[in-house]
C-alpha cells in the first residue's frame, strides 16, 4: 500500500473475507464525507474493523482508533457439533 498523503486526515482499515489468512486493506479519506462514503459504500470481500484518524496538536502527532467487536480476523471455517464438541467441516 502506498504511504498516505499529506491530506489525508485518516484512514478505514477493512480485512479482507475472500482470503484464509488475515490480510488487512486500507482506504485513506481526507475528509469527514470521505470517512463516511468509504464506511458506507459496500466493499466487496472487505469487512470494516476499526477507522484510524490521525491529528497534529502543535509537534505531538496523535491518533484515535476506533475499533469494531464484529470484525473477524480472516474468513471462519464452518463447524459442526458432535456429542457437543465442536469440530471443523470441510467445504
Amino acid at each position: 500500500m502506498d504511504a498516505p498523503t499529506i491530506d489525508t486526515i485518516g484512514e478505514a482499515v477493512f480485512i479482507r473475507t475472500d482470503v484464509p489468512n488475515y490480510v488487512e486493506e486500507r482506504l485513506p479519506f481526507c475528509s469527514l464525507e470521505e470517512l463516511i462514503n468509504v464506511c458506507t459504500t459496500p466493499q466487496p470481500n472487505l469487512t470494516l474493523e476499526k477507522v484510524i484518524v490521525y491529528s497534529l496538536a502543535g509537534e505531538a502527532p496523535k491518533s484515535l482508533t476506533l475499533s469494531y467487536i464484529s470484525a473477524s480476523k480472516g474468513r471462519r471455517g464452518r463447524v459442526k457439533f458432535v456429542d457437543g464438541e465442536k469440530v471443523p467441516t470441510e467445504d
